[in-house]
């Protein structure tokens, strides 16, 4: 009975919690739906976030709440299982795939069902529908998450295509990266364009026709910008943005340059207020995904420091939509992940042990505290956040090096003057040795080498080629930053969902689901009807 009785009190006490939330929203009812996409931000990413902002000496947030938390606190919370109908582990474009269709994808494929099948996106539902739409990344919009919302293709990796169909199917606003895949090189000489595209973008290109999709954009409606003055001065309802050759600079970039007033390429924060400036006026409503991508990039190299400025990068992003939706009552927030990426988690470990700390002398002798292990300190959060470059990065700087100046010594002092950290001389070979590549497989873009950078345990899951030094630096200093990372890959781990909006709607997204069936829900709350074939496992 007094069981009973506790388990009543308890519900009771859960079910008031959640309906004194003070939504923002009271309309039944929405228009507009913006979907926040952290590429590769599972619950581990967040809770670097968290640490950083509660706890380092430094934080950036001064004891005020990050973005993200201020968003939870008005808005429903729950977890989502991201993987395809048929394996276990997912890749980016899938994961989009799945949210933008409602329909189980395969891995490595955009706007294709596990059938093999185009399936209509959300994107093409709402434009079908007479919505506005917009796509928004800081890596290229061709990449695997823009593309799967905006193009149907066998590979993510046919991004020249991709290109060529995303147009087609004319998002109202596209705002990120990837030049290299709109201009064909016999442009590259073209004084015309050369003359539109400011000095900042080298023009390179990656398309092996001769398709000039700048000039089809131009003809279909759109005006084409290359940097942030342009996107500031554009009043016009068609907008590509396109601000890099490739993908867009990293967070460290972002952290250095976002308060310069000569920096000419837009932040992440900057085209997504762009981007909701653009729509919100339409009768209609409108469809907006912007993705974080590189905290996914900053996973695959198991880069602390640069992961914590990529988050950073992302929350400020979110402060951007949440000061945007605050005054609204017809807009649907959903900020989420397509999956989390390598594995990441702070450590307690048996480097430097018993370290005496002073405590209260009530309880203990001398008031000194001893622990068995090394559960890591606030410090770290300060150094990870004053790495002032990317370990890739100071790889491709070693990379360019003559043979000579190639030293241990060199390179461990190159490393030193970016990072907070100390390497030995073993740290720095252990960095550099390369060894015979046990899963060549030739002709494959990424086991197509005969050497890779040296792991010998679970070595099956560090895939990248040169970049798999990056996962070594991670290994070497994961003693001294309590950091272990599990894989250079993707994992299964369920990744955090928030909804904001009417409670009616909120509510739906609430628990435990499927990515397919965020996408199902999504397209519901827009009011868009589709047919879905697979039936949510």
């Amino acid at each position: 009975m007094r069981r009973n009785l506790l388990l009543s009190l308890t519900l009771l006490l859960l079910a008031s919690c959640g309906q004194g939330k003070d939504y923002y929203q009271k309309n039944n009812k929405i228009k507009n739906v913006v979907f926040i996409i952290g590429d590769g931000m599972g619950p581990q990413q967040i809770s670097l976030l968290q640490l950083y902002a509660k706890h380092a000496k430094e934080s950036l947030y001064n004891g005020q709440k990050t973005n993200l938390e201020k968003l939870m606190a008005i808005g429903e919370t729950g977890l989502v299982m991201t993987n395809p109908g048929k394996k276990l582990v997912v890749d980016s474009s899938c994961s989009a795939t799945q949210y933008a269709t409602g329909e189980y994808s395969l891995p490595e494929v955009v706007g294709i069902d596990d059938n093999g099948e185009s399936t209509e996106t959300i994107l093409e539902a709402a434009k079908k529908a007479g919505l506005r739409t917009g796509l928004v990344s800081d890596v290229r919009i061709t990449h695997a998450t823009p593309a799967s919302y905006a193009a149907h293709n066998i590979s993510r990796g046919n991004e020249n295509d991709i290109a060529q169909e995303m147009l087609s199917v004319g998002p109202d606003v596209m705002l990120s990266g990837g030049l290299r895949h709109f201009i064909p090189k016999s442009a590259l000489s073209n004084k015309s364009l050369r003359s539109q595209v400011p000095s900042h973008i080298k023009l390179k290109s990656k398309r092996k026709d001769d398709v000039n999709l700048i000039n089809k954009a131009q003809k279909d409606g759109y005006e084409v910008l290359f940097d942030k003055l342009s996107l500031n001065k554009s009043t016009s309802k068609k907008v590509l943005g396109l601000f890099t050759n490739s993908a867009m600079p990293n967070g460290i970039w972002h952290t250095q340059n976002k308060d310069k007033a000569d920096r000419v390429i837009p932040t992440l924060s900057e085209m997504t207020s762009f981007a909701l400036k653009n729509l919100e006026n339409s009768s209609n409503g409108f469809f907006l995904m912007v993705e974080a991508g590189q905290i996914d990039w900053a996973g695959h190299a198991n880069d602390t420091g640069l992961m914590l400025h990529e988050m950073l990068r992302a929350d400020e992003m979110l402060g951007v939509v949440l000061n945007w939706v605050k005054d609204r009552d017809d807009t649907l927030v959903i900020v989420t992940a397509d999956h989390e990426t390598g594995g990441f988690g702070f450590s307690y470990n048996g480097f430097n042990v018993e370290r005496a700390e002073k405590v209260s002398n009530k309880m203990f002798k001398d008031g000194v505290y001893k622990s068995k292990f090394n559960y890591g300190d606030f410090s770290t959060l300060d150094k990870l956040y004053k790495q002032t470059k990317s370990n890739a990065n100071i790889l491709r700087e070693v990379s360019k090096w003559s043979p000579e100046k190639r030293t241990i010594p060199n390179i461990k002092n190159l490393f030193e003057s970016y990072t907070q950290y100390k390497y030995s001389s073993k740290d720095i070979s252990e960095i550099m040795h390369s060894s015979k590549n046990k899963f060549f497989k030739k002709g494959h873009s990424y086991l197509g080498a005969e050497k890779f950078p040296t792991i010998t345990d679970f070595s099956s899951f560090y895939i990248y080629g040169e970049r798999i030094r990056s996962n070594i630096v991670a290994r070497v200093l994961a003693h001294q930053q309590n950091t272990v990372w599990a894989t250079a890959t993707h994992t299964s781990t369920p990744v955090t969902m928030v909804t904001v909006g009417p409670a009616s709607l909120t509510k739906e997204f609430d628990g435990m689901m499927h990515s397919t069936e965020v996408g199902r829900k999504t397209f519901k709350a827009l009011g868009l009807k589709k047919e879905f074939k697979s039936v949510i496992k």
